[in-house]
């Protein structure tokens, strides 16, 4: 028993805020993983609303749910094996990221690329040592319209302007569009370069003043009268007193970390979960009547933010907003 909101009006005002800080310079929004939990289609179809135009995926299950928008989309992973990767090179909306030599194999020619550099996140990405050269092969097959990077530490202004010194060397004169910046690394550097991938601000997060757009709810669907000593959960974990416990239908198995100290918030007050969190269900424990069967309760939203969330969980909110439904 789920109750997911998407506050649209939410994600208006932050693009608002993107927009200043791009001072108008191009936005790739980062809608990648259902867009951090949101809703892939229904945020971009706001987003294109808005006059944005690009944006970043993950995976061809991202794309499924889009390839109809007159938009442009970056694919950065995709099965190198898949059947239809052919059929999909062929999309008019579709570009895919050339992320390392095996991909230059992969790819059928003629494909719409942007190559990444590896400029020290070492994840996916061509080594700085190797990019001219993998270049000169991948303008022999591809049509090559973009190369960009990734800060990872972009809070970190003496290592992101490193890579970015980097990147520069190795693109200034290439007649690319060319990207470099992340939601931090617009907040740091400010519009540089073509366009600013940006994901998090547009949910509500990493910048202060912005709207959380995702809020998670349930309802309790138990109350009941427990004695001081009795164990609640598995292990016995957490021991009463005289009181109540509410039993709430959302566990792991709904993006729920099973730690300690998780708490929701419930009738103007903040609970702590009673004992481990399991797979479908949850419970909190008052020693006063302050809850009933049907009462709401805010698992993520207004009070209860993917910030505070994340603190407990030892994450980011990132992680929170994709891990609940």
């Amino acid at each position: 028993m789920i109750e997911r909101e998407i506050d649209l009006k939410g994600l208006e005002y932050n693009v608002g805020k993107v927009f200043e800080l791009s001072n108008g310079q191009d936005i790739m929004a980062v809608v990648k993983a259902n867009a951090y939990g949101h809703g892939i289609r229904e945020i971009s179809m706001k987003l294109y609303g808005m006059g944005i135009r690009e944006f970043l995926i993950s995976s061809t299950k991202d794309y499924s749910s889009v390839s109809d928008f007159p938009a442009k989309f970056l694919l950065l992973y995709y099965d190198p094996f898949d059947e239809n990767i052919k059929e999909l090179s062929e999309r008019k909306n579709l570009i895919f990221n050339l992320y390392g030599w095996e991909a230059l194999e992969v790819l059928p020619k003629g494909t719409k690329v942007h190559i990444e550099i590896d400029t020290g996140m070492n994840r996916t990405g061509i080594k700085p040592e190797e990019f001219l050269d993998f270049y000169k092969k991948a303008r022999e097959r591809f049509r090559v319209e973009g190369v960009f990077t990734h800060l990872p530490k972009a809070y970190d202004l003496e290592f992101s302007r490193k890579q970015i010194e980097i990147f520069e060397d190795l693109t200034r004169d290439l007649p690319l569009r060319r990207h470099v910046n992340n939601s931090l690394g617009l907040i740091n550097f400010g519009p540089i370069y073509d366009l600013s991938r940006v994901g998090i601000l547009l949910y509500g997060y990493g910048l202060e003043g912005l709207k959380p757009v995702k809020r998670v709810y349930s309802k309790i669907i138990q109350v009941k009268r427990v004695k001081r000593g009795e164990r609640v959960s598995y292990d016995g974990k957490f021991v009463c007193d005289d009181g109540f416990l509410g039993v709430i239908p959302v566990g792991y198995a709904h993006g729920l970390r099973r730690v300690e100290g998780f708490e929701v918030f419930i009738n103007g007050k903040f609970y702590k979960v009673a004992g481990w969190i399991t797979m479908d269900a949850f419970m909190v424990f008052s020693k006063e009547e302050s809850f009933k069967f049907g009462d709401r309760v805010e698992i993520l939203g207004e009070n209860n933010t993917a910030d505070k969330i994340a603190k407990i969980w030892g994450t980011i909110p990132n992680e929170v907003l994709t891990s609940l439904i």
